[in-house]
């Protein structure tokens, strides 16, 4: 491979790791509690002299996996069951053909057959459990946008996000937008965005129309949401 972008860094955690004893966990956590770590992955200055970000100015932009996508969903909709252990697999399978995965739990406890996954899973490059892999390949296909504007599972999310949206007390619409996109984006809207969000909100979206009518309306403004580039990638 490449020689190191910084031979003195490697050799300083070199030696702490073995003054810790050769503890991967310590190592670890020293990485994941240092400045570097927590930078954002915003364009600098800097780009113009390392594009490539060697020298590791900022944090590079994360791509969510498959796991992270449904588990963020299911949070923001208010539905991700938190609960700990426990059995993943429903009692009585005894074959894996058929299965529904309805569970809602944590991703982490989802069954992995060899032959049947979760289709979210299959979307969005989850490892082949048939197979050995020492990385996960990334994709961008039609598959996965229409995955998140069509899924019955989708569509069921926005419309509980948004039903939980609407049952707190913010004021006006412009409060509910803006906690909408703390809850998607991990961010408040900027001022274009909130226009184009109040565009999809025809009316006091707030106040008119049926219970119903609504929730659809803000339900399409989490569908918007969840299929933009920044909700699939982690700043």
């Amino acid at each position: 491979g490449e020689p190191p972008s910084d031979p003195a860094l490697l050799d300083y955690l070199a030696n702490e790791f073995i003054r810790d004893g050769w503890s991967v966990k310590k190592l670890i956590r020293r990485i994941a509690l240092s400045r570097v770590y927590q930078l954002s992955s915003a364009p600098g200055k800097q780009a113009a002299i390392d594009g490539a970000n060697r020298s590791m100015w900022r944090m590079n932009r994360k791509r969510l996996r498959a796991e992270d996508i449904r588990d963020s969903i299911l949070l923001v909709s208010g539905s991700l069951e938190q609960r700990y252990a426990g059995p993943a697999i429903k009692s009585g399978t005894k074959i894996e053909y058929g299965y529904e995965f309805d569970s809602h739990r944590r991703s982490i406890y989802l069954p992995v057959f060899r032959n049947a996954l979760p289709e979210v899973f299959e979307v969005f490059d989850f490892a082949d459990p048939n197979i050995q892999l020492g990385a996960r390949s990334t994709s961008t296909i039609a598959a996965q946008a229409l995955w998140l504007m069509n899924h019955p599972d989708m569509l069921r999310a926005t419309r509980e996000a948004a039903s939980r949206l609407l049952a707190t007390s913010h004021e006006s619409d412009l409060d509910r937008i803006e906690y909408a996109f703390l809850q998607v984006l991990g961010r408040p809207p900027s001022e274009v965005e909130q226009q184009i969000s109040l565009s999809l909100l025809p009316g006091e979206a707030a106040t008119e129309g049926s219970d119903d009518s609504r929730v659809e309306r803000w339900a399409m403004l989490y569908q918007v949401l969840f299929q933009s580039i920044d909700f699939r990638y982690l700043n």
